[in-house]
This record gives structure tokens, sequence and C-alpha cells, in this order.
């Protein structure tokens, strides 16, 4: 008996698919990217020496949003092979850490520390000085918020969607009342060896 051929079933994504994953997506590499750059400045003058100007990155104040950079841009890409409750865990993975991300982002902590340290590293002896915030920060406040909004539509929507390599599932196939998939239900075991010995397939319907 030679091999039953199945074609590829394509099931079309459902609405929300291609947008939400675009957001998402762009939103995770702008979290990565900006908390690599420089959060905050610092500029300072000491007598008879020239103007001191530090900065201080996302990554350097807040070393877990760099890793969450990370891992939301990972679980972004695992929803398109996920599917069911692993799809929807996923979206609120995302979820916390968009969150935990825009926090830091709004109220990171040690920034004065950090740059009076890099000012002193290069021959700061205190005084004044002057601070500013980047938009690099404000870049991932935005993004992370995308994410968010992203992953809450994964958790809504995800389940309704396709997932990677669906389209290549066999079709399922119908089942008879006596239990054998497409057979007739009035052959008999022998009836089946005989079909299976003349080369024919008996779960195929004439």
């Amino acid at each position: 008996m030679g091999p039953v051929a199945t074609r590829p079933r394509r099931r079309p994504h459902a609405p929300g698919y291609a947008p939400t994953m675009l957001v998402g997506l762009l939103s995770a590499v702008g979290v990565t990217v900006g908390v690599a750059r420089p959060w905050a400045s610092a500029a300072a003058s000491q007598p008879g020496l020239p103007a001191l100007g530090v900065d201080v990155s996302g990554a350097t104040l807040v070393p877990l949003a760099g890793a969450l950079g990370v891992v939301l841009l990972a679980a972004f890409g695992a929803v398109i092979a996920t599917r069911g409750r692993v799809r929807r865990g996923l979206g609120w993975l995302i979820v916390l850490g968009s969150v935990a991300v825009a926090v830091s982002a709004i109220h990171p902590p040690g920034v004065d520390a950090a740059l009076q340290e890099r000012l002193a590293n290069k021959g700061w002896s205190g005084g004044d000085y002057s601070t500013g915030s980047s938009g690099w920060r404000w870049l991932v406040l935005l993004s992370s918020v995308g994410c968010a909004v992203a992953g809450a539509a994964v958790v809504g929507l995800g389940g309704r969607w396709a997932h990677l390599g669906e389209e290549y599932d066999a079709p399922a196939t119908p089942t008879s009342p006596h239990g054998r998939a497409g057979t007739d239900p009035d052959l008999t075991e022998a009836d089946l060896w005989r079909e299976i010995d003349q080369g024919r397939d008996p779960t195929q319907t004439p």
C-alpha cells in the first residue's frame, strides 16, 4: 500500500496578528537598543581644569532592564512558534517585563550617585554640577509601553492565531462510529486485511 499524500492545510492568521507582532518586535528592539545608550549626563567645572562631562547608560543604572530587553525580544520571537496556554503565558511575561522596564525608565535608581562617581574619576572634587536626561531613556519608556500593549494583545487574541508550521499539519480524518478513521463500519477485520493485501487503503472512503 502506497503512502497517502496529504496537502498542506493553510489557515490565515486572525486579524491583529501582523500589527501586534510588528509593534511588539520593533518595541522590543527599541528597549534593547535604548537601554544600552546613555540615560543621564552631568557636567561640572573645576578651577584651572577643563569642563568635565560624563554620562551613564540605562544598563549601568538598571541591569535588570538590559536583561529584560533581551527577554522581550526572545518572547515575541517565541510567540510565532507557540500556541494555546504557552502563547498566553508568553503574553503575560511580556506585559510584566514591559511594566518593569517602564518603571525603571521613569524612576531610574542611583542616577546622582553614578554621575558623581564618574565625575570624581575624572578629577571632580565636589561642588555644583548640572545634569541632563537623554532621549534614549524616553525611547525606552515609549518602547516598553508598545511592548505592553502588544503583550496584552497576545494574551487576548493569541489563541486565535495560527502557529509556525500549522499550515503543513495534516487535516483531521473523520472517525467512524466503530472507531476506525474513515473506515467503512460494515467491514470486518478479515475484510480490512483483504483490502490491504490487494493494495487498497481501507481507511479511504470511495
